[in-house]
């Protein structure tokens, strides 16, 4: 059982990591580039924090 929780501790693990990744690219390439090409990484990487955090409630994981 212990297997089973670590295993769904790393996905979330890797889906926190991943949103916050992708918006804080989004972020610098907003600043320091282009919002042509930051604000669509900037709604991807809120889709993906919004996805981690389903998935978190679907778990049953404390914040």
């Amino acid at each position: 059982m212990s297997s089973l929780m670590k295993r769904t501790q790393q996905v979330e693990k890797n889906k926190r990591y991943l949103a916050i990744g992708v918006a804080g690219a989004g972020a610098a390439v907003t600043a320091l580039l282009t919002p042509v090409l930051g604000v669509p990484l900037l709604i991807a990487g809120a889709w993906l924090g919004w996805d981690w955090f389903k998935f978190r409630v679907k778990n049953g994981m404390r914040f």
